[in-house]
């Protein structure tokens, strides 16, 4: 059987390596991380170009999406691989795919990592190896209601460091819905689930880390659950120089369910209308381009005419989740 070495080099054959500059990735992680295979090391940029990403709180759509877009031929999405918390063991397959099948996941391009060297390899060859054969590469990610503040840190300075030229794409929905789902999915496996103050908390969290992420790297964007279709995917396989033809098959919307605050506790309401008022403003700064005004920095400027959207977003969610503690 090849060496990882020789089955890198095959598979370069049908994505040859672009002619970039050298990679933004400190050489010392990368080296560590491929073991220090200088051929690897100098062919790593590609992931840093190649490398899509979707971030999304739990129950927002992030599943859906990535099958979506694993329906195409130059797509390649690992299912919540968790890469930021991995400190890139030789073992990769090996863990990723008893993952998959304790979660009783089928066998697919969202569920399964292929067994493509003799033996098994860190999280980063089999991405590179992938970058050789597709389009773009990378996984999804879901944060979560425990400990989403320090997720969302880590994420941002993970994805930073590794993959700072690569696309992301963050799934929202409409809070109410994600927290009734999110508690339903809790119910249905016989746990008591997250509060509804930590759900909150999550989607304002991972809202600012969309923010975060659409100031400080090249290319990020924003799909909302409840109206992804035909032109959503002509857009984003417009971005991602890739054919999506299929992917709006996956999405039906009758199966999007939908709730109303009379279903919940009276002493809820309050506070969840206000979380849905700022997922509307967001949804219509993003359909407006508003987002791509950026240029104010302090948090505490005194003249409101001078705020962006983009900013009053900001200072809404660190009121929000201030008042959630």
């Amino acid at each position: 059987m090849p060496s990882l070495i020789e089955r890198f080099v095959l598979g370069l054959r049908r994505y040859p390596p672009v002619a970039v500059r050298t990679p933004d990735v400190p050489v010392a992680a990368i080296q560590e991380l491929l073991g220090g295979h200088p051929a690897l090391v100098r062919a790593s940029g590609r992931l840093d170009l190649q490398g899509l990403f979707i971030i999304g709180a739990a129950r927002t759509g992030t599943t859906v999406l990535q099958n979506a877009l694993n329906d195409s031929d130059d797509v390649f999405l690992l299912g919540e691989p968790a890469l930021h918390h991995d400190g890139g063991g030789a073992d990769f397959a090996a863990r990723y795919n008893a993952m998959h099948r304790a979660w009783h996941n089928q066998e697919n391009k969202s569920s399964h990592c292929p067994s493509f060297f003799e033996g098994d390899a860190s999280w980063y060859a089999y991405l590179l190896h992938l970058a050789g054969l597709y389009r773009r590469v990378g996984a999804k990610l879901v944060i979560n209601p425990e400990d989403a503040e320090a997720e969302a840190a880590r994420v941002f300075d993970f994805y930073s460091r590794y993959f700072y030229r690569s696309h992301y794409i963050f799934t929202f929905r409409n809070p109410l819905d994600m927290l009734m789902s999110v508690r339903g999915l809790a119910a249905w496996n016989g746990a008591e689930g997250a509060s509804h103050v930590s759900i909150l908390r999550c989607f304002y969290l991972v809202l600012q880390l969309y923010l975060r992420m659409l100031r400080n790297l090249p290319h990020v964007s924003a799909v909302f659950h409840e109206s992804v279709g035909v032109d959503t995917f002509k857009a984003l396989g417009n971005s991602l120089g890739v054919d999506l033809k299929g992917a709006a098959a996956y999405y039906d919307s009758d199966k999007v369910r939908h709730h109303a605050l009379a279903e919940l506790p009276e002493a809820w309401r309050d506070v969840i209308q206000q979380a849905v008022a700022v997922y509307e403003d967001l949804r219509g700064e993003v359909q407006s381009g508003g987002m791509l005004l950026q240029l104010e920095q302090n948090s505490r400027h005194i003249d409101e005419r001078h705020y962006t959207g983009l900013g009053k977003l900001w200072r809404r969610t660190e009121l929000l989740i201030d008042a959630l503690k």
